[in-house]
């Protein structure tokens, strides 16, 4: 049988790191610079009031209606001597079916083929 493969002991020192060195951070903190923003000199703006003068159209106005009303004449058409319509009796005898005299089937019953 194989013999399992064996590994000797690590020997090397545990892996330092160096203490940090770099100075403190020395520079001041900074401020925003002041506002260069003029501050605004122009008057107030204002709406000079409203000089027109009133309107001096009249309203319209409507003439009233003097026609006379309208009117019809009445109806002196004469009136109808047509005849009412008549309809003639129906004299043709009824109408009948001959008996039928077809010979009975005598043909044998179709059979599906297999």
């Amino acid at each position: 049988t194989a013999m399992p493969p064996t590994s000797a002991p690590d020997t090397k020192p545990p892996t330092t790191s160096a203490p940090d060195t770099a100075a403190p951070d020395t520079a001041a903190p900074s401020t925003p610079a002041p506002s260069t923003q003029a501050p605004d000199t122009r008057p107030p703006t204002t709406t000079a009031p409203d000089t027109a003068a009133p309107s001096t159209t009249a309203p319209a106005t409507q003439a009233p209606n003097t026609r006379p009303p309208t009117t019809s004449a009445p109806d002196t058409a004469a009136p109808s001597t047509l005849a009412p319509a008549t309809q003639a009796p129906d004299t043709r005898p009824p109408t009948t079916s001959a008996p039928d005299t077809a010979a009975p089937d005598t043909a044998a019953p179709s059979t599906p083929a297999p």
